[in-house]
């Protein structure tokens, strides 16, 4: 699948102006909006949201891949009370330190350095399915993943293509959770 033009141009124009955005990936999510936060970097592949949870506030970051992308608004309902609740509770929306979105190894790499876990989302191969862990190794086709279960502990290593891979969540409530309880 390629995203239009016009959802490319609403990419540039969201990274540009910092706007609240609604992602829709009609491939992946039956039920509507898929993702809606801030974008906080984009490349010729990937967008990088700064993701807005729905307690109205920050909660990590999501990476998907922009030929996924069939919708793609910057228009968003209740923008303003959004942009204001997140004022009132002082969230600052953020790019994350040093992600480089050049390609997959390279964003892979550079979310490990940074942050001790990473979400790891195979839709195409798995659609029900994420892995959670720290990345043990990276070549240019696939990456291996120290698995953790929901209870913080160690699950053995899991190596994935590169080109399987439709998303990345990192710097999350959940991953954070996960990370303080491991003693990370």
């Amino acid at each position: 699948m390629i995203a239009t033009d016009n959802v490319i141009k609403q990419v540039a124009q969201a990274k540009r102006y910092t706007k609240l955005v609604e992602c829709y990936r009609s491939k992946f999510d039956d039920d509507g909006v898929f993702a809606l936060g801030y974008v906080v970097d984009a490349s010729e592949q990937f967008v990088l949201i700064h993701n807005v949870d729905q307690r109205i506030t920050l909660d990590g970051y999501t990476m998907l891949r922009i030929a996924d992308l069939t919708q793609f608004d910057v228009e968003v309902e209740q923008a303003q009370f959004i942009e204001k609740a997140l004022a009132i509770r002082k969230k600052e929306i953020k790019r994350p330190v040093l992600v480089d979105l050049t390609d997959m190894e390279t964003m892979l790499f550079s979310i490990e350095q940074n942050y001790p876990l990473v979400a790891i989302y195979r839709e195409d191969v798995d659609p029900d399915a994420c892995w959670i862990g720290s990345i043990d190794s990276i070549t240019d086709k696939t990456v291996t993943l120290n698995e953790m279960d929901p209870d913080a502990k160690w699950n053995g290593s899991k190596r994935f293509r590169l080109d399987e891979i439709t998303r990345i969540d990192f710097d999350g409530g959940y991953e954070t959770a996960l990370a303080l309880v491991a003693k990370l």
